[in-house]
């Protein structure tokens, strides 16, 4: 079970955010609730190498090609977790990453995820709480395109209508992800700089949706100036310090950054090549920009403006925008456990509708794996049995000290979280911080190899 910033608990392994379903045939229920146990435990394995033996990979195979079997219901029931998991305030952080499936050639219907790269562009939305704790998948889309779409310009003409253009699935994503939340609660999208388009902005304003996006485009304001050049121009109202979290595509250590911040609001005008007319003429948005003083040398300086409807009243309210807009990493962690922890580009099916379901439920896998990471680390003194049943914690103790005796109580969550890291071949010093989301999926494998190990010996 997890628990979270109220300590409320919710059930925890990934098979539970499915155990509602019901395809119509228990059978089916039953093989589900089996074979996404198995993926678990086993992530970076093929269906064959996770279960026990071909009759447990027969029987997936069968689930994923039974008339009843509906990617629907699953999509549904993870986000309906999700959902039961959130708190008064969520951010919900969409971003797009490729699947790339090169060596498939022979999939039935699978196209490109870009020029000459056979795949699929996974758009995911995952809801975190305002501290940045994993709750879960929201939703997901998956998108697959012949070539001739990717080489041909005209159909990448900005006057293009929003609902011919790839981009789209940001308005979708927004609409889909915030329709069953409750309004009650507080729910900020947060953006990295491919949601900065008019057709997004307008969208959120109308749905009166909460959001912050990191500004790429310089707009054309009412008052004749730029966005950019504006913020630029805006007085700067203090200095703080913000923790840069590491950055594993430069292999950046994590680091505490000395910046200004100057927030201001402006009213950017409508394109004029945009395709839909309909669209406001102007819309009001603050901007905050924070920017790195003190710069190490060899290193550019961090700069982030960012877009907002959320009031920026204060440089507290600014900085709360820029809190937020750190946390927006954590979903390159979750496509980093996806493609890496859970070996998704290696996905045996034969296609392109028996990948999508596998893509959720690794998905929510990956969800799981962050969740321990990170909430071993902010709610260190929770016991871990919000995530590990009697047999596993036990069992992980007496690996890690060698022992036969088992504790007769639960651990804390930091001892559990430290545990998995030796399990998980984690080698660095003390000082470098706690595991990362690859100590704890590789030793939540070799755990759950050992708990095997401990059934047949029994």
């Amino acid at each position: 079970m997890w628990y979270f910033l109220n300590m409320e608990k919710i059930g925890v392994h990934p098979k539970h955010d499915f155990e509602n379903i019901d395809f119509g045939d228990k059978r089916l229920n039953k093989r589900l609730q089996k074979s996404i146990e198995d993926l678990t435990k086993n992530s970076q394995k093929s269906i064959l190498g996770a279960g026990n033996g071909r009759s447990s990979a027969k029987g997936f195979y069968r689930l994923l090609g039974n008339d009843k079997f509906d990617i629907e219901k699953m999509a549904d029931a993870a986000s309906e977790a999700t959902i039961n998991r959130m708190g008064d305030t969520v951010l919900l952080i969409e971003d797009t990453t490729d699947i790339n499936l090169n060596g498939h050639k022979k999939t039935k219907d699978l196209g490109y995820s870009s020029e000459h790269v056979l795949g699929i562009k996974v758009h995911s939305c995952i809801a975190l709480t305002p501290e940045g704790l994993p709750l879960g998948l929201v939703r997901q889309y998956y998108n697959t395109r012949c070539e001739a779409e990717n080489n041909d310009e005209k159909n990448r003409s900005p006057s293009r209508p929003i609902e011919e253009k790839e981009s789209y699935r940001w308005l979708k994503m927004l609409d889909e992800s915030t329709e069953d939340i409750p309004r009650e609660v507080n729910v900020i999208t947060i953006c990295d700089r491919e949601g900065d388009f008019y057709e997004l902005y307008a969208y959120a304003q109308e749905l009166g949706e909460d959001f912050i996006i990191r500004v790429t485009h310089d707009r054309a304001t009412e008052s004749d100036e730029k966005v950019i050049s504006q913020i630029h121009r805006t007085k700067a109202i203090g200095e703080v310090i913000v923790n840069i979290p590491r950055n594993s595509r430069t292999n950046a250590q994590a680091y505490q950054a000395k910046m200004e911040v100057a927030y201001c609001a402006v009213r950017i005008k409508r394109p004029n090549n945009i395709a839909d007319k309909t669209l406001p003429e102007s819309l009001t948005i603050n901007i905050v920009r924070i920017t790195e003083i003190e710069v190490a040398e060899g290193r550019d300086p961090i700069e982030w403006i960012l877009a907002t409807k959320l009031p920026v009243n204060s440089a507290e309210d600014a900085m709360r925008i820029v809190e937020y807009y750190v946390h927006r990493w954590k979903i390159e962690r979750f496509h980093f456990i996806l493609k890496s922890g859970c070996s998704v580009e290696k996905i045996q099916q034969r296609t392109y509708e028996k990948i999508k379901p596998m893509l959720l439920i690794y998905s929510v896998i990956a969800m799981f794996i962050m969740a321990i990471t990170y909430i071993g680390r902010a709610l260190p003194n929770t016991l871990c049995d919000i995530f590990f049943n009697k047999d596993e914690w036990k069992i992980l103790y007496q690996i890690i000290h060698k022992t036969k005796t088992p504790p007769e109580k639960p651990y804390s969550m930091a001892d559990a979280v430290k545990y998995l890291g030796q399990l998980g071949s984690y080698k660095r010093a003390p000082s470098d911080g706690p595991p990362g989301v690859k100590a704890i999926w590789n030793g939540l494998t070799k755990l759950y190899e050992f708990m095997e190990m401990y059934s047949g010996l029994g």
